[in-house]
C-alpha cells in the first residue's frame, strides 16, 4: 500500500509545498506585515496572524478543488496497482457497461465532494475575520 500511496500523494505534495511557499513569500512583502513589525509584534505572531492567514486562503481554496480530482485520480491509481475500490468497480462497470452501478458510484462521489466544498466555505470563516457567515 505504500507504493498507491506515494504515487497517489507525490504530485500534490509537490504542488502543494510550491503553492505555500509562494504565498508566505508574497504575503511577507505586505504592507500590513511590515506595520505589524514596525507596532514591535513578536515574530511569531506576524507570522501566525497576517502571513499564515493570508496564504492559506488559496490553498484552501486549491484544496478543496484537489479532493475532487483526488477522487478521480483514485480511479486510475486502483486501475494500475489492482487494488479493489470504488475506482476499479467503476472501471469493471465500464466494461460491462453496467448502468446502475455507474450511475450509483457517481452519485456517491458527488455526494462526497459537496459536504467538502461546504467545509472549504466554512474553513474561509474560520480563516480570515473579514469573511463573516451570513
Amino acid at each position: 500500500m505504500i507504493l498507491p500511496w506515494f504515487t497517489f500523494a507525490l504530485l500534490f505534495a509537490a504542488l502543494y509545498a510550491r503553492m505555500i511557499r509562494a504565498n508566505v513569500t508574497e504575503a511577507l512583502n505586505e504592507d500590513y506585515v511590515r506595520t505589524a513589525r514596525a507596532k514591535g509584534a513578536p515574530e511569531w505572531q506576524v507570522m501566525r496572524s497576517h502571513v499564515l492567514r493570508n496564504a492559506l486562503l488559496p490553498v484552501v481554496t486549491m484544496l478543496g478543488m484537489d479532493i475532487s480530482v483526488g477522487l478521480g485520480g483514485a480511479v486510475f491509481t486502483e486501475s494500475v496497482y489492482g487494488l479493489p475500490g470504488l475506482g476499479h468497480t467503476l472501471v469493471q462497470s465500464l466494461d460491462a457497461v453496467d448502468l446502475p452501478i455507474m450511475i450509483g458510484i457517481v452519485v456517491f462521489a458527488t455526494t462526497c465532494i459537496h459536504p467538502d466544498h461546504l467545509m472549504v466555505d466554512l474553513l474561509y470563516a474560520v480563516i480570515d475575520p473579514r469573511i463573516r457567515l451570513a
